[in-house]
């Protein structure tokens, strides 16, 4: 019988024990629920970011640019958002098309491009922050400041076990 407070989760193990009752789907428990938590925070937190005429992708490699102190090339942008190579190109290429962002070939070579943000750029990211801050704490307002700290701290060992 699935508890009283049943989500997608508890009805997704449901259904899965009905057609594979010898298979253990309690890892759903805690995968499915960060699946769907991670949408739905994505969802949120894009929301702002989306009326500015962005993805939150590109908002992330502008992030990655305004929180350095020094210009960052294409391989730290990918390396700070986790993104393919191929992705932050296409990212990068916007960006500047946009105004945002801008390349500089490297002093010592030339084959590589320092990237910083335009007066637009910093503008912008540092309009958009505090209303992605905002629709983030939203998001986590139903939990209280320990187990916000206490999940915080479950994810952060979850991760480093998994070498993210």
């Amino acid at each position: 019988m699935p508890p009283l407070d049943a989500d997608q989760v508890d009805d997704a193990r449901a259904e899965w024990a009905r057609v594979h009752p010898d298979l253990d789907t309690s890892a759903m428990d805690v995968a499915g629920r960060l699946r769907l938590a991670a949408a739905a925070l994505a969802r949120a937190g894009e929301a702002p970011v989306r009326a500015e005429g962005l993805t939150r992708p590109e908002f992330d490699v502008l992030s990655a640019v305004r929180r350095q102190r020094a210009p960052l090339t294409p391989t730290d942008v990918a390396a700070a958002t986790l993104a393919s190579g191929a992705a932050t190109t296409k990212r990068l290429d916007h960006l500047t098309r946009t105004g945002h962002l801008q390349r500089t070939p490297d002093a010592r070579d030339g084959r590589v491009s320092r990237l910083s943000l335009t007066e637009a750029g910093t503008a912008l990211v540092d309009r958009l922050l505090p209303q992605v801050l905002r629709a983030e704490a939203d998001f986590t307002a139903a939990l209280d400041e320990g187990e916000r700290d206490a999940l915080a701290q479950v994810l952060r060992t979850l991760l480093r076990a998994n070498r993210v």
